[in-house]
């Protein structure tokens, strides 16, 4: 894939560099997802003390469409959102998996290997709930690394 500016992204390097990735789906229209993009780059500091990173994917981004990475550069922009977001062909094994999902905003964890920890969460991380399994599946992702 590549980030939202052209600049290409490897996921082997992307999940391999880190001792656990979050992978946000998110789109620009989507009032949850907006709305916490400013704890998910909060997330992003916690999880650079710890080896770790953030990576947001627009889902309206997929194919490189310059109209809709101009809009989530703005939302990002506005929200104060600095973590790296992505894109990827639709034709791709990770368009295919993001075309696959149906709730927003979801989350995955990805541990070292590139191996999915546990199940995603869908819906908001500012939710007590999920916040908690998200920093589970974190401390677990970061175990499996570290084995």
């Amino acid at each position: 894939g590549k980030d939202l500016d052209g600049n290409p992204v490897k996921s082997s390097e992307l999940f391999s560099g880190n001792a656990v990735t979050v992978v946000n789906f998110w789109f620009t229209t989507c009032n949850p997802c907006v709305g916490e993009l400013a704890e998910l780059d909060a997330l992003n500091k916690e999880l650079a003390e710890k080896g770790g990173s953030l990576i947001g994917v627009n889902t309206f981004t997929l194919d490189g469409d310059e109209t809709a990475i101009a809009d989530a550069k703005d939302v990002l922009a506005k929200k104060g959102a600095t973590y790296q977001n992505v894109y990827f062909d639709s034709s791709s094994a990770a368009g295919t998996f993001t075309s696959n999902i149906f709730a927003f905003p979801t989350t995955y964890v990805v541990d070292q290997k590139g191996n999915i920890v546990g199940d995603p969460i869908v819906g908001a991380i500012t939710e007590k709930k999920q916040a908690e399994t998200l920093n589970k599946l974190i401390e677990q992702a970061i175990a499996n690394s570290k084995a």
